[in-house]
């Protein structure tokens, strides 16, 4: 055999340990992303039902929030405190959701299926009032969906 051969020989055993080399990547990403979008489905499933919790636990907390949607101005500026506090937390969780499935990184299904809920609080004359004197702590696209969500028709919302 002479080294011309054993170059040629060489060189395909190289290109094969490449395809090899990428095809074992590709597999890795795959799994990874995977792996990251179902950690992130947990996160944003775990923050959702911390915020349930808060309701489950507490009649008082649950009393405020039903009177603050009803009549925001009703409330003593501690109990406004508590509602805004409430709604942020809500809506920083649903802007993660947004960012997340925009991104690529999260479930689109996820955020879809979350925006009835942002969608009935916003229609309180409570809720609409918050939005209208928070949307400060939020990016401006998610500020945007926000807006499309609460103008658009009943049976066209997404």
């Amino acid at each position: 055999m002479n080294w011309d051969a054993i170059g040629a020989i060489g060189e395909i055993v190289g290109a094969v340990a490449v395809i090899v080399t990428l095809v074992y990547l590709a597999i890795q990403i795959r799994q990874n992303t995977a792996q990251s979008r179902a950690s992130s489905h947990h996160a944003i499933s775990d923050s959702l039902n911390q915020i349930n919790l808060l309701f489950a636990q507490s009649t008082e907390i649950s009393a405020l929030f039903l009177t603050g949607l009803e009549d925001r101005t009703s409330l003593t500026d501690a109990q406004r405190w508590q509602l805004d506090s409430i709604m942020r937390a809500y809506f920083h969780v649903c802007e993660t959701m947004y960012f997340q499935a925009e991104v690529g990184t999260g479930d689109q299904g996820i955020a879809t299926a979350e925006e009835e809920g942002m969608i009935t609080l916003l229609a309180t004359k409570g809720g609409c009032e918050w939005w209208a004197q928070n949307t400060y702590g939020f990016s401006t696209d998610f500020r945007a969906y926000v807006d499309r969500l609460m103008k658009s028709p009943p049976l066209q919302r997404r």
